[in-house]
């Protein structure tokens, strides 16, 4: 038998037999994976399932846990404020007509002013004297009647207008508690009520307002409940909510007014019985899915808010693992079918380049294959030509002169790589270190960017050239990287051995010998002129803090980091008070003197890597930056504005102190509650406005 032959029939059959084999073998094992897979998809479904529902209705529980606790000091907040209003209002009345009208007429305009201000609910303002006099009570002027409510008691015994009294004497202003029947209401029943109290010097009255409890609470409740119906998670996941006396709050994902019964008895027992685990825990049932009629086999987590008796929960349809394991058994037989036609035209592809290249290259095999086997080693040791005479056919001197001809460019090739790395030396600044991070190699470009001599930095750290000013942050991700054998590529801003700055564009590579790490090699490119334009398109010139463009790119990097990470982001916006004023008075080039000095104070606050100083515009800007929560961020931003105040840059014009102030909004979220860059900036804007509506020269805190 021929070589040629011989060879061409091993190749063919070789090629048949394998490929025939890996296919069979292929297939089995994909079909034997998938059926073993099958219980692991089902067990790992009803565990993510399991964790997506008690998370919700975990998310759902503190939500609710959270508003209650801030019912109180809300109503708190609002009584206080709306007190300090009213005595704003009667104290500008009697300073405006004090030299002119009589103290009679000037008690009327103040009970007038006050009598018809209502608030929701009905909430009203009273005022009594400390000596247990009635001027304005229970909505009705009193003083052209003397009426004395001094031994005035709730339903508990409490002296109602002693207490007040002694609050207003002693502490000048503060909060009670005591029993009081409701405005417009038939009966004498008394609601548990909360009130503030503030004195009124001028005539020794107190000024308060109270708000019933139970009407905070239920309004609180009511709106809890909206949100809560509202939620949606999943592909058809909501909240349900069911009081421990049956009744169903939100049903079907939608609030339920009036709450109706449960219509499920067994159900709801299930229920009651499941949370009696305090921490909550799940149960199988079967429920029909919104919109349909059909039940379905269903997973549900319930726990129990215990304040208001509440059971929560949630459930998600388990049957959707049937269609997705019959999906990929599906995807399973398509895919086998599609391999099996590609494999098939493919295979009959190669069998016809198999044999023509068989029959191709056996017939030089049988003549000169040992001289060209020869002459080919000789070649590619010395890079010399072959001599084209020693062979005898024509298609072998044809590709012994194209194998002369790939010589003859391989030499020209090699000399411009040679010449290539001379320029690249010249102009890449390039580095290599041991494991430690010991310089143990520099090229000439790197030596002329850095101003120092490669025998200056050969044995040392490239701490050489770190800039004080790059965040430790940077290399800890850049070693975190290294480490792991992953590149770095970033940017960094370097110092030279005379002391400038400069910036360059650097990837670090990992360097392995025989699969261990051994270095790195870190190649660099001089962006100092980059970094300059950069560093003034988002500049503010007069303050030299970040400019509203700049605000605008970071603000969304920010809050996606704080979404990943999951911390708290505070933005901080504030604006000068009664800025137009100081203009007006003292010009507007002592007006940017001012601001560069606000300026200057946010900037020294600012030194983080993650806190950022903006002038958003005019006399207003805005701080983003984090702390651990809120109380951190108050105490910053009440720093803040202490030292604007103590630079003591007299104002005359302001209406707060003879100095320059500033009022602030702050807006405090964790990464998971913000939805968008529109609603931080609200939320910001709603807190400044708060500020300057109660007084200016303060931080206002966005609930």
């Amino acid at each position: 038998m021929k070589l040629s032959n011989l060879i061409l029939k091993a190749i063919f059959f070789t090629a048949l037999i394998s490929t025939f084999l890996a296919f069979i073998i292929n297939t089995i094992f994909e079909y034997n994976n998938f059926q073993n897979e099958k219980e692991d998809i089902k067990k790992e479904f009803i565990k993510q399932k399991k964790s997506e529902v008690k998370r919700e209705v975990n998310k759902a529980y503190d939500y609710i846990l959270y508003h209650e606790s801030v019912i109180k000091s809300d109503v708190k907040r609002k009584l206080r404020n709306r007190v300090y209003d009213a005595y704003s209002i009667a104290y500008k009345i009697f300073n405006d007509n004090k030299n002119k009208k009589t103290e009679k007429e000037i008690k009327y305009l103040i009970v007038a002013a006050l009598q018809n201000i209502t608030y929701e609910h009905g909430a009203y303002f009273f005022v009594n004297s400390n000596q247990g006099r009635a001027v304005l009570f229970d909505k009705n002027s009193f003083l052209d009647t003397y009426k004395d409510i001094w031994n005035l008691q709730d339903i508990k015994g409490n002296y109602i207008i002693k207490r007040q009294s002694n609050i207003a004497q002693v502490q000048i202003e503060g909060f009670i508690k005591n029993y009081f029947k409701k405005p417009n209401q038939n009966s004498d029943k008394q609601y548990e009520k909360i009130s503030f109290i503030k004195l009124f010097e001028p005539y020794d009255w107190h000024i308060g307002m109270g708000e019933y409890i139970d009407e905070i609470t239920e309004d609180s409740k009511n709106e809890i409940l909206e949100y809560i119906s509202s939620l949606r998670f999943g592909k058809d996941g909501y909240i349900f909510v069911n009081s421990m006396d049956k009744k169903a709050l939100v049903f079907d994902g939608r609030k339920l007014s009036p709450p109706k019964d449960y219509p499920n008895d067994i159900l709801f027992q299930q229920q009651k019985d499941t949370v009696e685990n305090k921490e909550g825990n799940f149960f199988f049932y079967k429920f029909k899915k919104l919109n349909t009629v059909e039940e379905y086999p269903k997973l549900a987590f319930v726990k129990k808010y215990d304040n208001w008796g509440w059971i929560i929960g949630a459930g998600v349809y388990i049957d959707e693992i049937d269609e997705e394991l019959a999906k990929k058994e599906s995807q399973l037989t398509n895919a086998i079918i599609s391999e099996t036609t590609i494999i098939l035209i493919i295979f009959f592809i190669i069998l016809i380049m198999i044999f023509f290249v068989s029959k191709k290259i056996t017939s030089y095999i049988e003549s000169n294959i040992l001289n060209l086997l020869q002459l080919f080693k000789a070649s590619s040791t010395s890079l010399e030509e072959i001599d084209i005479d020693k062979f005898t056919f024509k298609e072998f001197r044809t590709i012994a002169k194209s194998l002369n001809r790939t010589l003859r460019l391989r030499n020209k090739a090699e000399k411009r790589v040679n010449d290539l790395m001379d320029i690249i030396n010249k102009n890449v600044n390039i580095s290599t270190t041991d494991t430690k991070g010991i310089i143990i190699d520099v090229n000439d470009s790197f030596c002329k960017l850095s101003g120092f001599s490669k025998k200056e930095l050969l044995g040392k750290s490239h701490n050489i050239v770190r800039h004080p000013d790059t965040p430790k942050e940077i290399y800890k991700q850049m070693w975190t990287n290294l480490s792991n054998g992953i590149k770095w590529e970033g940017e960094l801003k370097n110092i030279k051995k005379n002391g400038d700055t400069y910036w360059v564009d650097i990837t670090i590579h990992p360097n392995y010998q025989n699969g261990k790490l051994v270095g790195y090699t870190a190649i660099r490119q001089d962006i100092t002129d980059k970094k300059r334009v950069e560093y003034l398109s988002i500049t503010d010139e007069l303050t030299q803090t970040y400019n509203r463009r700049y605000f605008n790119i970071k603000i969304e990097e920010e809050i996606n980091r704080a979404k990943r990470n999951d911390y708290y982001l505070s933005f901080l916006m504030l604006d000068v008070d009664y800025f137009k004023f100081y203009n007006d008075t003292y010009g507007h080039q002592a007006g940017d003197l001012a601001l560069q000095k606000i300026a200057s104070i946010l900037k020294s606050h600012t030194s983080r890597a993650s806190d950022f100083a903006f002038r958003l515009g005019g006399e207003e800007f805005g701080i983003l930056f984090s702390y651990k929560d809120e109380e951190e961020s108050l105490i910053y931003a009440n720093l803040i504005k202490s030292e604007i105040e103590g630079l003591k840059i007299e104002h005359k014009a302001s209406n707060v102190i003879p100095y320059v102030t500033a009022s602030f909004g702050l807006v405090v979220k964790k990464g998971e509650d913000i939805e968008s860059v529109n609603m931080i900036y609200k939320l910001a804007d709603e807190a400044l406005y708060n500020a300057k509506e109660s007084g200016r020269n303060k931080v206002s805190v966005s609930e």
